[in-house]
């Protein structure tokens, strides 16, 4: 009898194995394991003195990147007023998060007072319009150390198939000092890039 019980479970065995191990109702078909994750990559450039550009900030969430913009310090100019530039993306990839625009740290060393706006053009996603202009007098600052930031946002992958890298650029670039006129001295370089790899 016992002879009998060893040979009906070594057959059940061998049946269990030619189904896949997985009794009667496995199909058969073995399943790849998942892929890579596409990961959102941002990569950028040092800043050179009296250059503004765009720098990588954190990574706020798997899909959203803090951009800051900078300029490169310390600044020849001293009266450092404000500043009007559109940043450009494709805007079949990436999106601006609508109300993440903040004010930098360069504009906050004097506690002066500054009208910030940021927004996509009407009818243009791809392109986030910034004006930053000091009111009620404020005097203008200095790019140093530690100062640096002039605005940050957020820009949200908007794929989950990879793309790029694409380039940010800017647009219609303009300083200004604390009276409005224009700082000839502040350049303007578009060197970060964006991925989904």
């Amino acid at each position: 009898m016992r002879r009998l019980v060893v040979v009906a479970v070594g057959l059940l065995g061998a049946a269990h194995l030619a189904c896949g191990g997985k009794g009667g109702s496995s199909t058969g078909v073995v399943n790849p394991p998942p892929g890579p994750v596409a990961t959102f990559k941002c990569s950028d450039s040092p800043t050179a003195p009296n250059q503004v550009a765009l720098v990588c900030g954190t990574l706020v969430s798997p899909n959203v990147w803090m951009i800051d913009v900078a300029v490169g310090v310390p600044t020849t100019s001293t009266d450092i007023g404000g500043f009007d530039f559109d940043v450009v993306f494709d805007p079949s990839n990436l999106a601006y998060v609508s109300g993440s625009a903040q004010l930098g740290d360069l504009f906050t060393q004097n506690n002066g007072d500054y009208l910030v706006a940021a927004a996509t053009a009407p009818g243009d996603p791809g392109r986030l319009v910034v004006g930053i202009s000091p009111i009620n007098g404020t005097a203008g600052v200095a790019g140093i150390a530690g100062y640096d930031h002039i605005l940050r946002f957020e820009l949200r992958n908007k794929t989950i198939s990879p793309w790029g890298p694409d380039l940010l650029t800017f647009e219609n670039v303009r300083a200004i000092d604390s009276s409005g006129a224009p700082i000839t001295s502040i350049t303007f370089s578009g060197q970060l890039l964006l991925s989904l790899q």
